[in-house]
């Protein structure tokens, strides 16, 4: 058995889990689709692209994106935003006026419709008991957009410290993006802590790489999972039920009827 292993098991056996800090994904998981949409829509005004050309064409530069990120073909010392920006550009975007649409998008999105329903509520009642980061890949726009959104959403009241990949130079799923999420929420076990998001890939398996307890909300499944103390769920309101299951280490309960 590897030192590492007997270390934690011996961890486990001493100190049971006690949940102590949360980290968050943000789009997908806290924020849904209607931002791109509000761009699309913005550009579409401004060039005369249709929006529906819009919306499938960053659709596409965006699952490119995550393509070669999981394939590790992006250069750590690129900035994430500029190298999604040329993506964009290589199919056919005017990147000035894509910074234009996003910049407006950012003032008149709805936040109230951009929030994931119930997200506000179980962010704030999880905020009392544990210490919450946002720990986020960005994409087109930079992680200072999104805090301007968390802000307008009442979502960064909550949170004791928001992380993103443009600002601290490293994404998920790398470990060390996480090992600076557990810092962050002043912790040096990561069983202590637990990460919340929507991707398999970065969000569920970064966090189980990192020894972290994974949660997946994925609305798509067909019903909740639970798998050595890591969860799939279908509904973000489900998530303080949870955390109070992996906080216990006992077997999870049924969501009630």
């Amino acid at each position: 058995m590897g030192e590492r292993l007997r270390a934690k098991l011996n961890s486990v056996l001493v100190n049971p889990v006690m949940v102590k800090g949360i980290s968050f994904d943000v789009w997908g998981t806290i924020f849904g689709d209607s931002f791109f949409d509000e761009i699309d829509k913005h550009y579409s005004e401004e060039t005369g692209m249709p929006k529906e050309e819009a919306d499938q064409k960053t659709n596409l530069a965006y699952r490119e994106l995550r393509k070669r990120r999981k394939l590790g073909a992006i250069p750590r010392e690129e900035n994430p935003v500029d190298y999604s920006l040329r993506l964009l550009e290589a199919y056919g975007f005017n990147i000035q006026k894509f910074k234009k649409a996003m910049a407006k998008a950012l003032i008149t999105v709805d936040v109230e419709k951009l929030l994931i329903p119930g997200v506000r509520d179980v962010v704030r009642q999880l905020s009392s008991q544990f210490t919450l980061v946002v720990l986020g890949n960005v994409v087109y726009w930079p992680g200072a957009y999104t805090r301007v959104l968390m802000e307008r959403a009442g979502i960064s009241a909550f949170l004791s410290s928001q992380l993103y990949s443009d600002e601290i130079g490293t994404a998920k799923p790398s470990r060390d993006a996480f090992e600076l999420a557990l810092r962050e929420m002043g912790l040096q076990d990561p069983a202590q802590a637990v990460h919340v998001g929507d991707n398999l890939y970065e969000d569920f398996g970064g966090a189980v790489g990192a020894d972290f307890h994974a949660v997946l909300v994925n609305r798509k499944a067909s019903g909740e999972l639970y798998v050595d103390g890591n969860f799939v769920i279908t509904d973000i309101r489900e998530l303080p039920r949870v955390i109070r299951a992996i906080d216990s280490g006992n077997s999870p309960q049924p969501p009630a009827a």
